[in-house]
């Protein structure tokens, strides 16, 4: 009887410090990431390809700008997609926003960043009903040509546990079983 209520306790206490570590890795994520998201008018051919057009003018644009200035940031964002959609003829306008947005899991090279509510600015083109288009901007990952640089703010902006976590492999290992067969 003893070993069972030992077990039980070391499982409630296991959960307990999972719960925590999950959420502190949560938190460093969310707190040190934003999000670029670009949704476009529709899902024809022809909205997909403003959309790139101007994730790429958009990108190019508040690449010097510091993400901490969200201000600027989105409306740099907002002024250059507008001028790409107004000299190109295009008969919608586009609005930028920040906010909190769920993002689905996203890996760059080594990097997996998991699921879940981050800060980003998004665009909206037109009514944004299409498909999107989403990276992270800061650090900026969706910048190939930055990549190494990318990699080493996120590195130096996130805590050592939490940036060792989106960067390795998972191993799949069952320490509590390890534990309690130990202890049986």
């Amino acid at each position: 009887m003893r070993k069972i209520f030992f077990a039980v306790s070391m499982l409630c206490v296991f959960m307990l410090s999972l719960c925590m570590y999950t959420d502190t890795i949560t938190n460093d994520l969310k707190n040190n990431i934003i999000r670029l998201h670009i949704l476009a008018r529709s899902n024809s051919d022809y909205d997909q390809k403003i959309k790139l057009a101007v994730r790429d003018e958009v990108i190019e644009a508040v690449s010097d700008i510091p993400i901490t200035d969200t201000e600027k940031f989105i409306a740099v964002s907002e002024k250059t997609a507008n001028e790409y959609l107004k000299a190109n003829s295009i008969p919608y306008r586009a609005k930028a926003e920040y906010g909190t947005f769920t993002f689905p899991r996203k890996s760059y090279g080594n990097i997996s960043l998991p699921a879940g509510q981050y800060r980003g600015v998004r665009i909206l083109l037109d009514n944004g009903n299409g498909k999107n288009w989403w990276c992270v901007m800061y650090p900026p990952l969706c910048v190939t040509e930055k990549a190494d640089e990318a990699s080493e703010a996120l590195k130096q902006s996130l805590n050592s546990g939490t940036y060792e976590v989106i960067t390795k492999k998972p191993e799949v290992r069952f320490k509590i079983l390890e534990l309690l067969s130990q202890i049986i």
